[in-house]
């Protein structure tokens, strides 16, 4: 897992007293989906005075930002804008198509100029030092000019920082799989192979997933609004129904699609939260043939035997297939920071298994 990113900037954030915050459109904009930032207006208010003027000079403000390659826009635009739904239900299921319009409040009185980095991992508002219904146009340039020097700062300590780290004496590099003490002689192809062949993805999905994740700073700014509703990252309950669909059920009963081979793979795993050693996996032979058997009858039994025992042969790497099918059915609908806890996983030499905790599991009759 990649490291903690560097603390938040919050710049000259106001400290007054809880305001809801009203923002509507003054013009139709198109979204700039995969600009790494971003220049946004915020009022508070459902008629704030201030909007006018900011309308009357809008085509000043946006050709200012516009000039140091900076795209200036109005939030509510967002919500119309189909990439930053997707964004929202891919990376955000647990917050609701609502949570911008009903729930986005912060801490101001007056409106606010946010500056939006996903480079810089820093959002910083700045507060128009003129109340936006008294600027005159030289007033307004000016406080661009103070708000563009402040993001020319932030680019700068950056800088800096990057360079320090750059020139350090000493690399140290992250291992991606812990060191296991355990016999080589018991390993099994399966399991030598597991990270690598359990976490590939189909291409179109890959290609899919890096669309959604070029948010630029889309992604910071709804991680921004989360952080100001305190919402937390949560994860959903996965239902099993009685005819075997999976759901899950908080993320907007997003259903989970899989063939019967991998779905029986999927449900063994789910009834042993403990895990299970690749190498072991031939005592869970019958097991995982009565479970393929409740979920299709159609496969020639001696067909089904045979895709069961490759499956559970530690020399195989059919069981890394199925895992890697399993994977890909989750992140087809919701982000790998969620997805992490539902499909298998484990280090070499240690039990495989689903990290969800199973009273979040909820399975029919």
């Amino acid at each position: 897992m990649p490291g903690k990113p560097p603390s938040k900037l919050r710049g000259n954030a106001p400290n007054s007293a809880k305001t809801p915050i009203f923002i509507y459109t003054i013009f139709p904009m198109a979204m700039y989906q995969n600009q790494p930032e971003a220049v946004i207006y915020i009022a508070p208010g459902n008629e704030n005075p201030g909007n006018k003027n900011v309308a009357a000079n809008y085509k000043l403000i946006s050709e200012r930002f516009q000039e140091a390659g900076i795209p200036f826009f109005y939030l509510p635009d967002l919500l119309t804008d189909k990439h930053f739904a997707r964004i929202m239900d891919y990376h955000h299921p647990y917050l609701g198509n609502d949570f911008l319009q009903k729930n986005l409040t912060r801490t101001a009185k007056n409106p606010v100029l946010i500056y939006v980095s996903a480079e810089l991992d820093a959002v910083r508002p700045f507060e128009l030092r003129t109340p936006p219904e008294e600027i005159t146009k030289e007033q307004l340039s000016k406080e661009i000019d103070n708000i563009l020097a402040g993001i020319r700062a932030q680019h700068v300590q950056d800088n800096e920082i990057r360079y320090k780290r750059g020139t350090e004496s000493i690399r140290v590099e992250s291992i991606d799989e812990p060191f296991s003490l355990y016999d080589d002689a018991q390993a099994n192809l399966a399991d030598i192979s597991f990270l690598k062949e359990a976490f590939k993805l189909p291409k179109d999905l890959r290609k899919s997933i890096e669309e959604i994740a070029e948010a630029g700073y889309l992604r910071k700014l709804i991680e921004y609004l989360e952080d100001i509703e305190k919402k937390n990252r949560k994860f959903s309950r996965l239902k099993i129904t009685s005819d075997y669909k999976i759901y899950l059920m908080d993320y907007g009963m997003k259903e989970i699609r899989m063939s019967p081979l991998p779905k029986a793979l999927y449900l063994l795993f789910l009834h042993h939260p403990e895990g299970i050693l690749f190498k072991e996996l031939p005592r869970y032979r019958t097991e995982l043939m009565n479970i393929y058997r409740q979920l299709s009858m159609r496969e020639n039994p001696d067909q089904a035997a045979e895709s069961i025992r490759r499956m559970t042969d530690p020399y195989d790497n059919s069981v890394n297939e199925k895992c890697s099918m399993i994977r890909a059915a989750f992140l087809k609908v919701i982000a790998d920071d969620l997805a992490g806890q539902y499909y298998i996983t484990g280090y070499r030499g240690e039990p495989k298994r689903i990290l969800l905790n199973r009273e979040l599991v909820i399975q029919e009759q």
